[in-house]
């Protein structure tokens, strides 16, 4: 029978080697492993960091809300969360400082009107207001103009020169005229004549392409907005973003000894395991988000399993959820469309009226894109239709 453990010695070195394991495991749940890729990369460096830099600057009033944009899965939070930890650590004086630099916060479905959204950010900051004040307010019509005010004070106060609002696409949830007022609202915040001292909290909305009939709910938000898509990663791009990643975690103090790269001739150099690569890129189609909680899942895997570097059985054993967000809470029935063809209608932005044969919106167009969306989703469930995504 062999010896596990025949020493004090070996005993020590036992419990420091778990030791190291749950400090790598930590670490790593504390988002201290991220990822690069180039278009992150020139987000971050032309549009994140000046905005959070110039957020003391007084010399434009008319301030500009960043819209991005992707499908599922592309990286949108992660860059995020890239951003905001990169930002605290590049400065640390302004975190020693102000309680609160960068607010990042994911929307929910039950946000109707700009003085809820208020409500929602008060109590996202930790300041919630009794409901009484509140319904006082609203007898005096005074409600949402109150509330902005402490909104802002508390946003000088806290120094928060940038608001991150995650998940926007579901403001659509409302679907209600008042989405509008919303929108006047993040213009008011960011407007520098609201605000009494120097600095102006700068706004970034995130979402998904369910979310572009947003640009459309208020006609001033032409011209007040900058609109970024991220994309899929291609081949090359993937296969850097890998190579990062690995670094990245063998920096922090994962074994270079793992199957996702392999030495190459000259023995001091590694290359990328071109198997193991394109078996990662069919399991996450270029999804950036999918391919850093795979990595970072199969990661964890193998450290609770008490190795300190992944094997392809940890990528396999690690199930991704793909699963869309639904706009609807509501159960949809499935339908057998194998005997019966479903007529498909494509939707472009400049569309206004129904193309449904004897739909009485035919001749009476809507106002507004988000509308005729609405429309056909209430009153056409049996005809598929598609956005047109704006380049």
């Amino acid at each position: 029978m062999a010896k596990i453990i025949c020493s004090e010695e070996d005993i020590i070195q036992t419990r420091e080697f778990h030791a190291r394991l749950w400090q790598l495991i930590k670490s790593i749940e504390d988002h201290e492993v991220f990822y690069k890729y180039p278009q992150a990369d020139k987000l971050i460096q032309t549009l994140l960091i000046p905005r959070f830099l110039r957020a003391d600057i007084t010399t434009n009033d008319r301030g500009l809300i960043y819209v991005l944009y992707g499908d599922y899965h592309t990286g949108k939070s992660h860059l995020l969360t890239y951003f905001c930890t990169l930002m605290e650590r590049c400065y640390p004086e302004l975190w020693q400082k102000y309680e609160l630099p960068i607010m990042q916060i994911d929307l929910n479905n039950h946000i109707n009107t700009a003085t809820q959204f208020l409500l929602f950010l008060l109590d996202k900051l930790g300041r919630p207001i009794d409901p009484r004040i509140v319904n006082s307010w609203n007898k005096e019509g005074l409600a949402k103009e109150r509330l902005q005010q402490r909104v802002i004070a508390l946003f000088e106060q806290l120094g928060t020169r940038m608001l991150i609002l995650d998940e926007c696409q579901r403001l659509l949830v409302a679907r209600n005229p008042d989405l509008r007022d919303i929108f006047e609202l993040l213009k008011d915040l960011c407007t520098k004549k609201n605000w009494s001292g120097n600095l102006r909290t700068q706004i970034v909305l995130c979402g998904t392409n369910d979310g572009i009939p947003l640009l459309e709910a208020a006609d001033w938000i032409q011209g007040r907005t900058r609109i970024l898509r991220l994309f899929e990663l291609n081949v090359a791009d993937f296969g850097a973003l890998l190579i990062d990643l690995y670094r990245d975690y063998v920096t922090l103090g994962i074994s270079r000894e793992w199957t996702l790269m392999m030495p190459s001739n000259e023995s001091t150099k590694y290359t990328l395991n071109s198997d193991l690569a394109a078996y990662l890129y069919t399991r996450t189609q270029g999804k950036v988000g999918l391919v850093v909680d795979l990595i970072r899942n199969a990661v964890l895997f193998a450290l609770d399993n008490g190795r300190l570097f992944p094997e392809k059985n940890d990528y396999e054993s690690i199930q991704l959820n793909q699963k869309l967000y639904l706009m609807n809470t509501e159960v949809v029935p499935k339908i057998d469309n194998s005997k019966e063809f479903k007529p498909k209608i494509h939707l472009t932005l400049r569309d206004r009226a129904c193309q449904v044969e004897n739909c009485p919106r035919m001749k009476t167009p809507f106002k507004r894109y988000s509308a005729l969306v609405y429309h056909y989703q209430k009153n056409h469930t049996g005809i598929d239709f598609d956005y047109e995504v704006p380049k």
